[in-house]
C-alpha cells in the first residue's frame, strides 16, 4: 500500500476521464485500518472545506442550506500523481453513486 501525505492532494484540482474539471480536494473521511487510518473517501469542494473545519452552512450564514460535499470513494480516484488525481469514473457516473 503506497502512503501519500494529505498536504501533497489538499487543493489539487480533480479532473474527469475526459478532463474536465470535477472540484478541489478540500478534506478526506478516513477510517481506522490496524494500526492505519485509511482514505475512506475524498470531499471535493467548498461544502468540504466547511466540513473539514467542522462548520455548517447553517451556521456560518443562519440560513439552512442543504449543501453536501461531493465525496469520491477512494477506489475512484487516481492519485498515482498527486499533482494531477483524476476520477476513474465520469462526474454523472459518479452522481448516481451519492445517493
Amino acid at each position: 500500500m503506497k502512503t501519500i501525505h494529505f498536504e501533497h492532494l489538499l487543493g489539487r484540482e480533480v479532473l474527469d476521464p475526459d478532463g474536465k474539471r470535477v472540484g478541489r480536494i478540500l478534506a478526506v473521511s478516513t477510517r481506522p485500518e490496524g494500526d492505519d487510518c485509511v482514505v475512506h473517501e475524498y470531499m471535493l469542494g467548498t461544502a468540504a472545506l466547511l466540513t473539514r473545519l467542522g462548520i455548517s452552512a447553517q451556521r456560518l450564514v443562519g440560513m439552512k442550506i442543504r449543501r453536501k460535499p461531493l465525496c469520491v470513494p477512494w477506489k475512484l480516484l487516481d492519485v498515482r500523481d498527486p499533482r494531477k488525481p483524476k476520477l476513474k469514473c465520469s462526474r454523472q457516473e459518479l452522481d448516481g453513486k451519492q445517493s
